[in-house]
């Protein structure tokens, strides 16, 4: 059943290439329900458009990604950590077309403070003689090391190159000066993660219809997932 319906969803999809068909699934509602895109792009209230989008990141993301958590996968969970931190930088955050790193690390620095600091003297310069070919002006917060050295070099080739986990070692975060490197717990980089997920979204649906993340959320639904 399962595989007849995902296999009807892709036909449907090559056939209007330029947006997702009524009939595609979307997530599920407050009853649990399973609604496809056509049944979001019907609703007008915007409150009930937030909800439907943080469920659907609920059931398609947060509840997936657990499983990982279960069996302490250590590096599919961190790099789903960062495809989450990633998405909500999307959702919130408006882009910056100088800056690619720009919506991740804006939404990693709220995750936890030190994301947000600056690399100290020691750490520059020894960051310097590892990376001594590339450009590293841009490198103002470890939030943008994690995104350089840890999202990019995972994606691009499944190795962290200036990140590492440890179970063990660590019960949060350690920021190594020595050897210039961040060293992280996975199941402590997740559960922030998740916390903050589940508190942007209260702050979100509570706030002003003026409030910028309000109406970045917004313009994401409506401009980039049901258009």
């Amino acid at each position: 059943m399962v595989k007849e319906r995902l296999s009807s969803i892709k036909r449907v999809s090559y056939d209007f290439m330029s947006i997702v068909p009524d009939k595609v699934i979307f997530g599920i509602d407050s009853l649990n329900n399973v609604i496809d895109y056509g049944y979001v792009r019907h609703i007008a209230d915007d409150d009930e458009l937030i909800n439907l989008l943080r469920l659907r990141l609920k059931v398609f993301f947060i509840q997936q990604v657990q499983a990982l958590q279960n069996s302490r996968s250590a590096f599919p969970l961190t790099t789903m950590t960062c495809i989450g931190i990633e998405t909500l930088g999307e959702i919130f955050v408006k882009e910056n077309k100088d800056d690619t790193s720009f919506q991740f690390v804006e939404i990693i620095k709220k995750i936890h403070q030190t994301f947000g600091r600056n690399p100290n003297k020691k750490y520059e310069k020894k960051l310097q003689e590892i990376w001594s070919e590339k450009d590293l002006k841009n490198i103002d917060c470890f939030g943008k090391i994690v995104y350089r050295f840890f999202r990019n070099t995972m994606i691009h080739g499944y190795q962290g190159r200036g990140m590492f986990l440890s179970y063990e070692d660590t019960e949060t975060i350690e920021i190594d000066d020595e050897f210039a490197f961040i060293k992280i717990n996975p199941d402590w980089y997740w559960n922030s993660f998740k916390s903050y997920y589940e508190r942007q979204f209260v702050l979100i649906g509570q706030a002003e219809t003026n409030n910028t993340e309000r109406q970045n959320c917004l313009s994401y639904i409506k401009t980039f997932l049901l258009a």
